[in-house]
């Protein structure tokens, strides 16, 4: 599904209705670097800071070449700031006007540049603020000149956070349609990210899914079993099982995000011509969240070769078992 440069954020994650009157932004180059702090310092190259009239948010957004698309979002910790950011055309004297044929809104020229030196002077003080970035890989996305690209669903994208100058890697989510691309770039969600750390400490936060996992417990074929930390998965029966470790929580949402623990032993014919030593880094291969005690969504990525930066085997068993796009298990009895 093809989403422009400035629609993308008008109609979807609506995060670019303050730089319309604004020169088009222009794709960044960038250097090839491999690691995930080499990754992170793309976030250092956005400069053009916007405000969402919206969701009351400033933002910074850039596509880099060779890299793909990073947005960060600054989120107010005290309430006096959130309401200042709440009125900011009227304190401001900024005048908010209306696209009816496009149905946006939208600033003048002069008013964007006065907004753009604003909130360039409010964000120097970053203790004021939760910094969330957020990446989107550039597999993911076609360029089609300097100011217009197109995303396909559906697609993965990475959440960071910023901690002590530092970009902390928080989890990574599977986008499947525009309607969660909408729901998982929203203030309300970005917001609940910026308070994560402090929940992971909190003993009324934590919870557990230990158990067996099936999308049948009479019938089904694909498992997931967890204990503690380390899990296993049947990825394709009588052919892949592997073990995975516990990466990161996502205590937002109660969600848990592992990776490949090792090289798997019990592999068929199929799995013996797959890339595993390619496949052993920190990227997540599936991600589990809680509906409730006893039901969970499962979402497998398929394994990311750390060579060739794409994604490898993204099929698995529970695919074969339900028409549904979306994979909910549930807990069977040992």
């Amino acid at each position: 599904m093809k989403l422009k440069l400035l629609l993308l954020n008008l109609l979807t994650v609506l995060f670019i209705v303050s730089c319309n009157g604004q020169e088009k932004p222009k794709t960044i180059p960038s250097k090839e670097k491999t690691d995930e702090s080499s990754l992170t310092d793309n976030f250092y190259k956005l400069k053009k800071l916007c405000f969402n009239s919206d969701e009351k948010l400033i933002f910074s957004s850039e596509l880099i070449k060779n890299k793909g698309k990073f947005t960060i979002y600054y989120i107010p910790f005290s309430e006096q700031n959130n309401n200042y950011y709440n009125n900011f055309e009227k304190n401001n004297d900024i005048t908010l006007l209306h696209d009816e044929l496009n149905s946006t809104n939208y600033y003048s020229p002069s008013d964007n540049k006065k907004i753009e030196a604003i909130l360039k002077e409010k964000t120097k003080k970053e203790n004021d603020f939760a910094i969330i970035g957020t990446y989107i890989p550039k597999e993911f996305i076609t360029i089609e000149s300097d100011n217009e690209y197109s995303v396909n669903f559906p697609f993965t994208q990475k959440y960071y956070k910023k901690e002590n100058d530092k970009w902390v890697f928080l989890f990574e989510k599977k986008i499947l349609k525009p309607e969660d691309e909408i729901n998982h770039n929203s203030k309300k969600y970005i917001t609940s990210l910026s308070s994560q750390n402090k929940q992971a400490n909190n003993p009324t936060k934590n919870y557990s899914a230990n158990g067996r996992w099936l999308i049948d417990c009479e019938n089904g074929v694909g498992k997931l079993t967890i204990k503690d930390k380390e899990a296993s998965l049947i990825v394709l029966y009588n052919q892949i099982y592997i073990d995975m470790i516990e990466l990161k929580r996502n205590d937002a949402e109660k969600g848990i995000a592992y990776k490949l623990k090792e090289i798997p032993e019990d592999i068929g014919n199929i799995g013996r011509d797959l890339n595993w030593k390619e496949y052993l880094n920190d990227e997540p291969i599936a991600y589990i969240k809680f509906i409730n005690d006893k039901t969970i969504k499962f979402y497998w990525y398929g394994f990311y070769n750390k060579k060739t930066k794409k994604r490898e085997f993204e099929e698995n068993n529970f695919n074969q078992e339900t028409p549904n796009k979306e994979i909910v298990l549930k807990l069977c009895p040992k």
